[in-house]
């Protein structure tokens, strides 16, 4: 039997459209199953792309990406000045900040609070974590003349005090010192709530043990050296951390929440491609007598099963399309509500939508592909027909 030779391709493709047309109720389930699919999975992206992005953005706007600390058994850095110096002298540096840590209490009429005290150049500490931006009273470049002392907000409310008030500033049994508020700022997501910053000079006041610092933040050019500074400052003896091991649990969330979020959205389109798979298996008994024709026409096994497999590939395609673009409107929606929500630390966010067009383009592939493979079978079974016992049904 001869096959047809030049009208093959075109042939394939009209037996397609012609089903397609034909099974209209089928055509619309299945191309719809796929769009809803590929639309959840995509806002779902778009969502996850945005929390991915804004957990990024604060490694690399509001955290250090290499912290030093005191050698084993030391409390606190001498001589940080030389280390400082050895930091600069390494490529990518870009901000070093040293600071005293110390434990003070804070009294103001008949309030008391336990605060985290830390003191700093404004200038270096503000490039390590953007503390500025978050300053609402006051400035944060105050701290450096006189006793000034910049708080966070729900310390403030706690102590009951406000801008320009003066506080008293003691360790027990060791005295303390008068510091006036000369600025507040609102806690960025993860913070304590009991910190507070000084100058270094007045933080040194309270230690009592000279020029030292308790650490030193390297902010970089690039984030991912953060882990061959550390191993440079480790190999000169020093406590150099970067952070991948400081933070762990933000490369943990995210690998997390990736690798969650694609096996469902895997799932999901799977379970709706092999609806594709269902409507072709059906297609194929009802079309038993069609097949046969077509083989008695000159048509192969081959031909046949590309028909099918050309038919499962247009629904994906055209489901992939439709949820794309329906995924789209749906996440410019969400993105232009602003939707707020509350941060662990109790900051206020909005809802990161990021639309990546990569991601789009994907998961509409995916989508075509698995509803490929989905009607492998039903085209294999009917390329596998006998065509006198297909003819006759």
């Amino acid at each position: 039997m001869q096959a047809l030779p030049n009208i093959i391709p075109d042939f394939e493709l009209s037996v397609v459209m012609r089903h397609i047309a034909y099974k209209k109720r089928g055509t619309f389930l299945s191309v719809a199953a796929i769009a809803v699919a590929v639309a959840i999975s995509l806002i779902s992206v778009s969502m996850q792309d945005g929390f991915q992005g804004m957990l990024f953005d604060i490694i690399v706007e509001d955290l250090p990406h290499v912290t030093v600390t005191p050698r084993e058994g030391d409390d606190y850095i001498y001589l940080y000045k030389s280390l400082m110096d050895r930091i600069w002298s390494i490529p990518g540096v870009i901000a070093v900040s040293p600071s005293l840590g110390t434990e003070v209490t804070f009294t103001y009429k008949d309030n008391v609070e336990s605060v985290a005290l830390s003191g700093a150049n404004p200038v270096d500490v503000d490039k390590i974590y953007h503390i500025g931006k978050y300053v609402f009273q006051g400035d944060l470049s105050s701290i450096q003349n006189g006793k000034k002392v910049v708080l966070g907000e729900k310390l403030a409310d706690r102590l009951k005090v406000k801008l320009g008030q003066t506080i008293f500033a003691g360790i027990p049994d060791e005295g303390g010192s008068n510091l006036v508020v000369s600025g507040i700022f609102r806690l960025p997501t993860g913070w304590p709530e009991n910190i507070a910053f000084v100058s270094l000079s007045t933080a040194r006041d309270f230690s009592g043990k000279g020029d030292v610092v308790s650490s030193v933040d390297i902010k970089l050019q690039d984030v991912y050296l953060a882990d061959g500074v550390a191993a440079n400052l480790q190999g000169h003896g020093y406590k150099a951390e970067s952070w991948q091991t400081l933070y762990p649990e933000i490369l943990k969330t995210l690998a997390i929440e990736k690798f969650q979020n694609r096996l469902i959205m895997l799932l999901i389109m799977i379970i709706a491609a092999f609806g594709i798979g269902s409507v072709m298996y059906m297609l194929v008994n009802e079309k038993t007598s069609e097949i046969g024709m077509f083989m008695a026409m000159g048509a192969c096994g081959k031909n046949i099963r590309n028909i099918f497999l050309m038919e499962s590939a247009v629904l994906g395609l055209m489901g992939g399309v439709l949820g794309g673009v329906l995924g789209l409107v749906v996440a410019l929606y969400l993105r232009s509500l602003e939707i707020k929500m509350q941060a662990p630390g109790g900051q206020e966010i909005t809802l990161p939508v990021v639309i990546n067009a990569e991601s789009f383009l994907t998961i509409v592939l995916v989508a075509a592909a698995l509803s490929v493979i989905a009607g492998m079978y039903p085209a294999w079974k009917a390329s596998r027909l006998d065509p006198a016992l297909a003819i006759n049904g």
